[in-house]
C-alpha cells in the first residue's frame, strides 16, 4: 500500500475546503445517473394576470394569465451555486412582471389565434430582463438562464389571480 505524505494530504484538504463546492456543466455524453439529466435547477415566477380586450369576446375585457419559469444550467465550471442564480431570479420577479405587463398593454388586438406569437413575445421580453441583470454579475456568463412561458390562458373577468402566499420568514 502506498503512503501519502501528511503535508500533501493536508494541502489537498485545505485547498478543497477553501474552494467550496464546484458546479460543473452537464456532460455532453449520456449520463450514468439520473441527477445529471435535465436542468440543474428551475424557478417558478409569480403568475401575471392582466385584463385586456380580446377579439371575438362579448365582454370588454378578459383576463390573460401568464406563468413564467426559468431553467438554470451552468455553461462552464464555476464555484457559484445555481441556487445563487435562483435568488437573483426571485429578486427580478417584479421587474420581469412589469416588463411583461408593459408589453401586453402596449400590444393591441389580442386574439386566441395569436397565442403562439404572444407567448414568444412574452418570453423574449422576460428573457431580456434576465439577460440585462446577468450582465451585471461577474459570474453571469457561467450560467445559461432560459425563461419559459409555462402557462398562457384567457379567462373571463370573474376569474382573477389566486391568493398569493407571503414570502416571509415568520
Amino acid at each position: 500500500m502506498k503512503k501519502i505524505p501528511l503535508f500533501r494530504t493536508a494541502t489537498l484538504l485545505m485547498t478543497a475546503s477553501a474552494c467550496g463546492c464546484v458546479t460543473v456543466p452537464p456532460a455532453e455524453t449520456q449520463a450514468s445517473y439520473g441527477s445529471a439529466v435535465g436542468d440543474r435547477t428551475r424557478i417558478s415566477l409569480d403568475e401575471i394576470v392582466v385584463s385586456l380586450p380580446l377579439k371575438g369576446s362579448t365582454a370588454p375585457y378578459q383576463n390573460l394569465h401568464v406563468a413564467l419559469a426559468a431553467a438554470v444550467n451552468p455553461v462552464k465550471t464555476t464555484i457559484q451555486s445555481p441556487y445563487t442564480v435562483a435568488d437573483i431570479l426571485q429578486r427580478l420577479d417584479a421587474r420581469i412582471s412589469a416588463r411583461v405587463l408593459e408589453t401586453l398593454l402596449d400590444t393591441r388586438g389580442h386574439s386566441v389565434d395569436d397565442a403562439a406569437a404572444l407567448r414568444n413575445r412574452i418570453a423574449h421580453e422576460a428573457q431580456s430582463v434576465v439577460n440585462e441583470a446577468m450582465q451585471h454579475w461577474q459570474h453571469g456568463t457561467e450560467y445559461e438562464v432560459k425563461v419559459l412561458v409555462v402557462s398562457l390562458y384567457w379567462t373571463d373577468g370573474s376569474v382573477g389571480r389566486p391568493a398569493a402566499s407571503r414570502r416571509v420568514w415568520w
